[in-house]
């Protein structure tokens, strides 16, 4: 439905916010004083406009009140506008015409928002819907631009559900779906069936008049979003610095609210009980919660006036070897797929990372079968090049960082060599070099491409170069041939080039597929540059440029990253939507939030915390891969492909064919708020020959991405633990355990793999690590401490 119309504005200002209305009666924009203007769509999506099942309800102006009415048979309703505490408020009244209650429909107030991240540098002031939450009894969320501005949506009625307009395409099966998300739909009622926290059975009885009152308001940072929405919901507002935390461990919380809340606990085994309030601040409360078991722990805070508002805990194992040896084993029960798509072979790196440090002969030998008849089909086995679709360089450089792992597990140095030699061939796709001369192309700018195509931050071309150049610069001390410094010096000035490139274009870059904001593009950007100021020495401007470039990209991350969301299964997760047709066959779009990709962010937040000690990118990093190992059981090796953050999506789904065994078919469900299985443990392909990525229906698809967290973590925690001292004293510790004694510092961690222990202290203190058969002590404020 398309609707084109001649425009003519009105004014209405107060507080230095304002906002003008069309001649229909929609929001053109929202003008706040010394920025740039809110803008409002202009075409199908504008609003906010009113939809029933997808049908936009005829209007009439009003020129009595800034906003329209209208009526339908079953339907009188009206929208009205006006500035209220400098946030904006629309109010929304609805009768029901008819004899009978008007229940399981789609009734949606569309916000009309321009969400759409189209080009560069357009994008900078594009808020995108970061997230939106129902509760029970009230609505909250917000939207984000890449520079910063916010603006939090609230009411303080309960709305049903919401849904995200994304570009789909018009087909019902058809791959290739868009990047894009136009604008976002609030649900006022919705059909069934909506996730456990939602508002449930919504209707408007015969008769009856509803009315829904939502406030848009602009905050300056993300600590101002719970109070915001708090206090424009009239609820409580939960926040806390850790989600996800061990067996046995302790999360303190804190809760806005305006009165004392109610708040109780229901344990992963269902046992509900309650949880003892202290107050801490002045409308800040606090409650203290012992997470005894494994599995999800759910709170909930219901205060004076019934607003209740949830928020989930997760416990997972204090070990993190039980995930990466569970991802070997899941890398065996779903099929690696023979592809060039790094997406269909993911799972070798968890099986090549578990037998470096956890070595089970059988199990491995199985593995290294799999990563043999994969190569046999898609490499020259004597030159070491690709065979097939050679431009995909994000593979070939995975490829590349497979074989270093693949070093990593067995010393056999052949395999470094295969690593380098593919390393070598991506240059090739850099520019025109002389190596060991002079670099005569001045006109090149340094970005790995395929074809014409920017592909530096598609995956993470330069990063695992980085992987390989990690293990050629240990062999330099010993190696008296000169092959490996040789190898070295070369992969790093093809790196810095790169380096360079992005750190002067940051977000002005290209992507794989439709163009937009993409989130790949920018936590892989922010990763690689982090990791190459990591290579530099420290207190020198180089260091300090490649980080300053990192930290830039990171913040515009912030609208594509879920840092705030009190929900242990998606905080931390990055936020991606056109995943599920390649991946589990299954579409259209759908917000995959943590998916395999989230884990590109969290190299990236590591290595910012370590370059600049901010506490932040320490909490932000193990928040979210303590979200995303939770896609694994570590005791049985059941893997999930993604959490699917929607509510509500009628979707195609891809599930086994009865008639015809190893093979699906699409099937029309309804899916929201949850985990998305895996496939390729019954959909399966001949790897003895090359099979397709997706689309094919052959057995090919692309869910082992979802192996990307299992070697994010075996890079940043499963040998590493970490020691941070807050301003007040107070010592965190993660993957460790510690005390502190007469000035000294003992550290234990928590599994014997753990080699290193990084700290950041105040001041210097003697400080004891008790590693697996020998301790180490140091003075030390910040660093590492290896064993």
């Amino acid at each position: 439905m398309c609707m084109i119309f001649m425009y003519s504005t009105f004014l209405f200002a107060e507080n230095k916010i304002s906002y003008t209305v069309d001649s229909i009666g929609f929001i053109s924009t929202i003008k706040v004083e010394g920025r740039k203007n809110i803008e409002f769509r202009k075409d199908e999506f504008s609003g906010p406009s009113l939809w029933l099942d997808n049908n936009r309800l005829p209007i009439y102006k009003s020129h009595n009140y800034n906003g329209y009415s209208g009526r339908n048979d079953s339907l009188s309703y009206k929208v009205t506008y006006g500035i209220e505490s400098g946030k904006l408020k629309v109010s929304v009244s609805c009768k029901n015409l008819l004899m009978k209650d008007l229940e399981d429909i789609q009734l949606s107030l569309r916000l009309g928002i321009d969400t759409e991240m189209a080009k560069y540098p357009h994008w900078h002031d594009v808020f995108f819907p970061t997230l939106m939450r129902c509760e029970k009894t009230h609505f909250w969320g917000y939207l984000m631009t890449p520079l910063g501005r916010i603006l939090t949506v609230s009411s303080p009625d309960a709305i049903a559900s919401y849904h995200l307009h994304y570009n789909n395409s018009k087909n019902k099966i058809s791959f290739g779906n868009g990047h894009r998300i136009r604008t976002v739909s609030l649900d006022l009622l919705s059909p069934r069936p909506l996730p456990k926290r939602h508002p449930q059975n919504m209707s408007i009885k015969a008769g009856e008049t509803r009315t829904w009152t939502v406030y848009i308001e602009e905050v300056e940072s993300l600590n101002d979003i719970p109070t915001s929405v708090s206090k424009n919901s009239t609820s409580p507002s939960f926040q806390a610095d850790y989600y996800t935390l061990p067996v046995k461990g302790k999360s303190s919380v804190r809760i806005l609210s305006a009165s004392a809340p109610k708040v109780s606990v229901t344990t992963p085994d269902g046992d509900k009980s309650a949880l003892k309030v202290k107050k801490i601040a002045k409308n800040v409360y606090g409650v203290d919660v012992s997470l005894d078991v494994e599995g999800v722990y759910t709170l909930t805070a219901t205060n004076k006036k019934g607003k209740q508002t949830e928020m989930k805990l997760s416990a997972i194992s204090n070990h993190y070897s039980d995930y990466i040896k569970a991802a070997r084993l899941a890398s065996l029960k779903y099929q690696q797929k023979t592809n060039t798509n790094a997406e269909c072979w993911y799972g070798l790196f968890s099986g090549l990372i578990a037998r470096e440090y956890f070595p089970d002969t059988e199990v491995d030998a199985e593995v290294e079968k799999v990563f043999n008849q994969i190569n046999k089909v898609t490499f020259n086995l004597e030159t070491h090049l690709p065979l097939n679709n050679p431009m995909r360089i994000q593979d070939t450089a995975l490829k590349a960082a497979l074989w270093a792992q693949y070093y990593r597990a067995t010393g056999n140095i052949s395999y470094l060599r295969w690593a380098a030699d593919l390393a070598d061939f991506i240059m090739t796709t850099q520019l025109k070099w002389e190596w060991d001369t002079v670099f005569r192309n001045a006109g090149a700018d340094g970005a790995y491409r395929s074809g014409k195509t920017h592909y530096t931050s598609v995956i993470y071309i330069a990063k695992g170069i980085m992987e390989v150049m990690k293990e050629e610069k240990a062999l330099m001390t010993t190696d008296n041939t000169g092959e490996w410094e040789h190898r070295y010096n070369r992969h790093y000035a093809s790196v810095k080039m790169a380096m360079d490139e992005l750190a002067k274009n940051l977000d002005n870059i290209q992507t794989e597929g439709e163009m937009t904001f993409e989130d790949g593009m920018i936590s892989c950007s922010y990763t690689q540059l982090s990791e190459f100021a990591l290579l530099q020495p420290e207190g020198s401007q180089a260091r300090k440029h490649y980080t300053e470039a990192a930290e830039k990209m990171a913040n515009m991350h912030r609208c594509l990253s879920q840092i705030i969301i009190p929900d242990s299964r998606m905080n931390g997760g990055s936020l991606r939507f056109w995943e599920a047709q390649y991946d589990i066959l299954t579409m259209p779009n759908m917000m995959n939030s943590p998916h395999g990709w989230s884990a590109w962010r969290i190299y990236g937040l590591r290595n910012l915390y370590l370059l600049t000690g901010k506490y932040d990118y320490l909490k932000q990093m193990v928040n979210s891969i303590g979200s995303c190992i939770q896609l694994i059981n570590p005791r049985t090796a059941e893997l999930n492909w993604a959490f699917v953050q929607d509510p509500y999506l009628k979707v195609q789904r891809f599930v086994p064919d009865e008639n015809k065994p190893g093979r699906g078919k699409h099937v029309e469900q309804v899916i929201g708020e949850q985990y998305m299985p895996m496939i390729s443990d019954w959909y399966k392909a001949d790897t003895t020959k090359m099979v397709s990525s997706f689309g094919r229906f052959d057995g090919g698809c692309c869910d082992n991405d979802v192996h990307e967290i299992f070697k994010c973590l075996g890079e940043i925690l499963l040998t590493s633990a970490y020691v941070y001292e807050s301003e007040d004293g107070k010592l965190v510790f993660h993957n460790c355990k510690g005390e502190l004694n007469s000035n000294v510092l003992t550290v234990r961690p928590s599994e014997e793999c753990i080699d290193k222990v990084h700290f950041n202290l105040r001041s210097n203190k003697k400080t004891r690590v008790l590693f697996k058969n020998k301790e180490k002590t140091e003075n030390i404020i910040k660093g590492w401490i290896e064993r």
